[in-house]
């Protein structure tokens, strides 16, 4: 059972209508997205080029016009060798069909408890349905007169033709596979984005996933595709981002705050993670950026911490 404290505070769209489009383009510099879940569902579609990521604790590629939906509570992020990719993805909250689904339809009960495991990839034969897929991401794009009837309905669409296909598993073994070690996975990295700005040692991710610091690299680096080190210098790196963005704080109180206390070992890991200097990144004018290279913004996605 997910831990309702780990939830993020961040509102996907409104209140009445909890679903929001963004658009990726991995090349931009700000861009990041490592591996984290939260309570909402997402829909991935590659635009150009192909995305590798992590889900569930495997590598995946996603070429281009694939699409991938992913449930709540599942461990999902860039692989460590993301490559050129341009993507959009939408994020909204199950209960958005739940609660306008009058006729109770037992198979989308069946996704949100998660007696149904919904495929990773999907990629669609059907002209038609394709069509409909990219109309609701294009109605969120546009959001003129009337989108939230039609983006409601083209969800429904969605996941009618997903029914129909049997794009799905309910084998009880798919259905439990890492279930453990996710949780487990799950409670060291809520243990890193609380204790980020202090020292944390692989002995203290350990005992938090109770398991010997051996046995808990190995499972770590399955799940996340990192060593336990480099998923929190990268973490610290991405708060550092933050802070570099929305403070006049001094390079090395920032170093500081976000648990280096070497600051050339801060520089070192900054440039290999984001490929430039902290001085640059902070510097770095996005007010010339294009449509095409327009990014997704971690810190609005997440705000607190999600996981």
């Amino acid at each position: 059972m997910i831990d309702s404290k780990k939830k993020e505070i961040v509102q996907r769209g409104t209140a009445f209508f909890p679903i929001q489009y963004y658009w990726n383009n991995t090349d931009a510099p700000l861009y990041n997205l490592p591996v984290h879940w939260h309570l909402d569902y997402e829909i991935i579609h590659v635009v150009e080029g192909r995305y590798k990521m992590i889900l569930g604790g495997s590598k995946i590629i996603l070429n281009k016009d694939d699409y991938c939906i992913i449930q709540d509570g599942v461990l999902h992020g860039d692989d460590e060798n993301i490559e050129s990719c341009k993507y959009e993805s939408i994020v909204f909250n199950y209960n958005l069909i739940r609660i306008k689904n009058f006729a109770q339809d037992s198979f989308l009960n069946d996704i949100a408890e998660h007696r149904v495991v919904l495929n990773r990839i999907i990629r669609f034969d059907d002209h038609f349905i394709k069509r409909e897929v990219d109309y609701l991401f294009d109605s969120l794009k546009k959001q003129d007169s009337g989108f939230e009837l039609r983006t409601t309905g083209l969800l429904f669409c969605l996941f009618g033709y997903i029914k129909q296909k049997q794009l799905y598993s309910e084998d009880e073994k798919v259905l439990d596979k890492n279930k453990i070690r996710t949780e487990q996975m799950k409670t060291v990295l809520k243990l890193i984005s609380e204790n980020y700005n202090q020292q944390i040692t692989l002995e203290d991710m350990a005992e938090k996933a109770g398991m010997s610091p051996k046995y808990f690299c190995r499972v770590f680096k399955e799940t996340t595709h990192r060593t336990p080190i480099e998923y929190l210098n990268a973490y610290r790196v991405d708060q550092a981002c933050s802070l570099l963005r929305s403070s006049d704080e001094s390079l090395i109180n920032i170093s500081l705050n976000c648990g280096f206390n070497d600051f050339s070992y801060f520089i070192k890991i900054f440039k290999k993670y984001k490929g430039m200097t902290p001085h640059k990144y902070r510097n770095y004018d996005t007010r010339n950026t294009s449509d095409d290279e327009l990014f997704f913004n971690h810190e609005q996605y997440f705000q607190s911490s999600p996981y």
